[in-house]
């Protein structure tokens, strides 16, 4: 499944928005995302999948990515966390560390002339606690939304308003179940949290190092819009 903005733009290129997401293992998803890096630029910049079961914002689990690219933040590594929309605001869940890496783990983003690049692997049907139903079992259908924006240390701030701008959030029209994005899905043995040993250090690199993400990125997005519809 994947969609991209503007309809029939090339997501090496020109896409000022997107998202593929696909099934590539035992209860894990892929979801990869880019968008255009805002103008003027922002010190941290988020793109984010929303799972919705209607078309609106409001009531949505999100998986966001989080970039720092400036100022204070150059060098720090890219971040996800697991969100929710209330009516129109949001809100980041807490997780601790062992609950972070159960339910996410091959994280990796950069900016690349000047597009945001993000991807991360995600359970669909989470085996950590559900945090008062805040945490979602994906394997059920939902609309996919996709947006981005500026964001602070604790928070996202709000996505662009004008529905004619490119970087307005994309919506699906249809829903789509999770487990359909992809052939090898398998339900988890029953509640079995575990520690992934893929730690993902929460620590600023340091300017001598090269970027974690690899270049591989935008090949895989390129591979994964050769195999879906583009919408």
């Amino acid at each position: 499944m994947c969609m991209f903005r503007p309809r029939g733009c090339n997501p090496n290129l020109d896409c000022t928005i997107g998202v593929t997401v696909q099934v590539i293992g035992q209860n894990q998803m892929k979801v990869q995302m880019v968008a255009a890096t805002i103008i003027p630029p922002v010190q941290q910049q988020y793109v984010a999948v929303a799972f919705s079961h209607d078309k609106a914002m409001g009531n949505d689990s999100v998986s966001e990515c989080v970039i720092s690219n400036m100022g204070e933040f150059v060098g720090f590594e890219p971040e996800v966390y697991v969100s929710y929309n209330k009516g129109k605001s949001n809100d980041r869940v807490f997780l601790n560390d062992d609950e972070h890496d159960t339910l996410f783990s091959d994280l990796a983003g950069e900016v690349v002339d000047t597009r945001l690049v993000c991807e991360f692997t995600q359970q669909i049907m989470p085996q950590i606690d559900n945090k008062n139903g805040l945490i979602w079992n994906l394997n059920t259908p939902f609309y996919v939304m996709a947006a981005t924006g500026s964001a602070q240390p604790d928070e996202v701030n709000a996505h662009e308003l004008n529905r004619d701008s490119h970087s307005f959030p994309i919506t699906s029209e249809e829903t789509f179940n999770p487990i359909t994005f992809g052939n090898n899905f398998d339900h988890p043995n029953g509640f079995t949290p575990k520690i992934n040993t893929n730690r993902i250090e929460k620590r600023p690199m340091r300017p001598t190092e090269a970027p974690k993400a690899s270049a591989s990125l935008i090949p895989l997005i390129s591979f994964v819009l050769s195999l879906v519809m583009i919408f």
